[in-house]
């Protein structure tokens, strides 16, 4: 069975270490003493209930098998080499330098799942990455999410380590339809599920709750990327209920991904002239960019599928170019090749001979980090442009645009020129940024109680209600604008005075989102998985930002991405 460790309770604080770590140590050879100092340092781990120095004092040991914090970040360490994002020397496992692509999950910010989805479907063994015991040739979340399809399109832990886990190969068309054979015999009853287990867990030589531990993190990470929920089987013979994870529409979809591809394994590569391995790399890892968001224009060249040596790489191995690529060469590649194919990530590498001295930076982990939407921008064409040059906004954006060469400095500007309104100015200027951007927007008087609302936008026909927090109400939200913002749903519903649907979101604009959003951010998630009630969040140097891009560059967000939110609308608010 294949072994996932499980160093952390939440992906976010999973992509957080990695961060603090890169940020830190990036340009040198470290060790885990090293990952622990950083990690302690930047209070993203304890020891026996301590941080700082004296977590690492209480925690160090002369067998480091017994060290907690060593062997949290080598649980850590292991799974970031699986991932590509960093790369033990060739010198020594347990020396490593950050990769590439790495740097690649620290420059998407917030917007890092898509990336992060790439690399856990880029995940196969063997690779030349991570030493593994056993002989499985699989691509691991790929059989399972293809498993779960298989089985009624959703698997139980249980039958995840009884099945894909503990498959030999996914490359024979008989092992997804063994899979599920085993799988629905398994639902018979209870006690066969045990029997497996306990089988399974014989013949590894562990114990059957060490097995269950293994799938924490490959749960964790379905889930937060919106792939899997959790859903209740029952046993066919004793009606007991049971845990399972359903794949959700998006996991769907990357099942049909998945399928539509070409899926190239460390073999193949390795069989592959040097020019020819070179070129598939680099198309490879640039194409996972691209259909992460990233920009590829300054690389467009090394997606060229005319290229000659390329397109005999693609001859070789029998790969159509008309299909997607899933081949990850940070995740599969050895150290050396990933040196000469990608010479800048190994250029000038410096030894780390003394413990790195206690950091300054403090990486606040943000929960629920899947409730960042960026915005998708388009070029904006309104019908009535005679009239929105008529806002007075308009001149004032445009005289700030000439003092300041950046839209970014010249939009944070205006929108900390707001800190001290009150909602006499604060809300006619929020409905005056969404006309800005194209949108109906519209005011609810005072006083009046059949419109709860703050104010609304009016879409396609919908009507959209606003929670408008001025700054000073609360310069930062709190959940007291989530409740605002499930009554003002729920009246627009009941009433019917206003064109509207149960999914278009409930909107709610406020001076800023707070750093430690966490309490937000779960709320949102709770409102929704329980009444199914969309609320999104916008804060206002978001909003200005975005109607400085308008009026400077012709370009404001599609509509769609303010009627559906769920979550937060994020733009970088401070200029690079």
């Amino acid at each position: 069975m294949l072994r996932f460790p499980n160093p952390s309770s939440t992906i976010s604080n999973f992509v957080a270490v990695y961060r603090v770590l890169f940020e830190n140590l990036n340009g040198q050879v470290v060790d885990l003493d090293d990952f622990v100092e950083i990690v302690v340092s930047a209070n993203l781990a304890a020891s026996s209930g301590y941080l700082g120095k004296m977590a690492i004092s209480l925690s160090t040991q002369k067998d480091r098998s017994l060290d907690p914090l060593y062997n949290q970040l080598k649980m850590y360490a292991e799974l970031f080499r699986l991932l590509g994002w960093i790369h033990p020397t060739e010198e020594r496992a347990l020396k490593y330098t950050f990769t590439l692509l790495g740097h690649q999950i620290v420059v998407a910010g917030d917007h890092y799942l898509p990336l992060l989805g790439e690399c856990v479907l880029g995940i196969s063994y063997p690779n030349n990455v991570l030493t593994t015991k056993g002989n499985q040739d699989v691509r691991p979340f790929g059989l399972i999410l293809r498993s779960m399809l298989a089985c009624n399109e959703a698997l139980s832990r249980d039958e995840m380590i009884i099945g894909p886990l503990s498959a030999d190969t996914d490359r024979k068309i008989e092992t997804l339809q063994n899979i599920a054979n085993k799988v629905f015999e398994l639902r018979e009853n209870s006690s066969f599920v045990r029997e497996a287990l306990e089988t399974v867990a014989s013949r590894r030589n562990v114990k059957v709750n060490t097995l269950k531990n293994y799938t924490r993190w490959p749960i964790a990470i379905m889930r937060d990327l919106g792939w899997t929920e959790k859903d209740r089987l029952q046993f066919r013979e004793n009606d007991q209920n049971f845990e399972a994870h359903k794949l959700t529409r998006n996991g769907k979809q990357i099942v049909n991904f998945l399928s539509s591809s070409n899926d190239i394994r460390t073999d193949q590569i390795d069989e592959l002239e040097w020019k020819q391995k070179a070129a598939i790399s680099t198309y490879a890892h640039y194409s996972m960019l691209e259909r992460s968001g990233f920009d590829t224009r300054s690389v467009s060249s090394m997606l060229d599928i005319s290229d000659p040596v390329l397109k005999g790489s693609f001859e070789e191995i029998g790969v159509d170019p008309a299909k997607n690529l899933i081949y990850s060469p940070f995740q599969t590649l050895s150290i050396a090749d990933i040196g000469r194919i990608f010479p800048p990530q190994t250029a000038s590498l410096k030894q780390n001979s003394q413990r790195p001295k206690k950091t300054t930076i403090i990486l606040k982990v943000r929960a629920r980090d899947h409730l960042f939407i960026k915005p998708n921008l388009v070029h904006h064409i309104c019908e009535d442009l005679d009239n929105q040059n008529k806002l007075p906004l308009i001149s004032q954006i445009r005289s700030l645009c000439k003092t300041n060469k950046l839209i970014e400095q010249a939009a944070f500007n205006f929108a900390n020129d707001f800190k001290a309104t009150d909602k006499d100015i604060f809300y006619p200027s929020v409905c005056e940024l969404f006309q800005i951007l194209g949108f109906e927007s519209e005011m609810s008087r005072f006083g009046v109680n059949y419109a709860r609302w703050d104010a609304c936008l009016i879409s396609n026909g919908l009507t959209i209600p606003i929670e408008i927090k001025s700054p000073s109400e609360e310069e930062y939200l709190s959940t007291k604008a989530i409740r605002q913002a499930v009554e003002n749903k729920i009246i627009v519903l009941a009433r019917k005075e206003k064109m509207t649907n149960f999914n278009a979101t409930s909107l709610i604009v406020g001076y800023r989102i707070p750093n430690e959003r966490g309490n937000l951010s779960m709320l949102i998630d709770d409102v929704f998985h329980t009444f199914g009630i969309n609320i999104g969040v916008i804060d206002f140097f978001t909003l200005s930002q975005l109607a400085f891009k308008c009026v400077m560059d012709n370009l404001s967000i599609k509509s769609n991405q303010v009627t559906n939110l769920r979550g937060y609308l994020c733009v970088s608010h401070h200029p690079s």
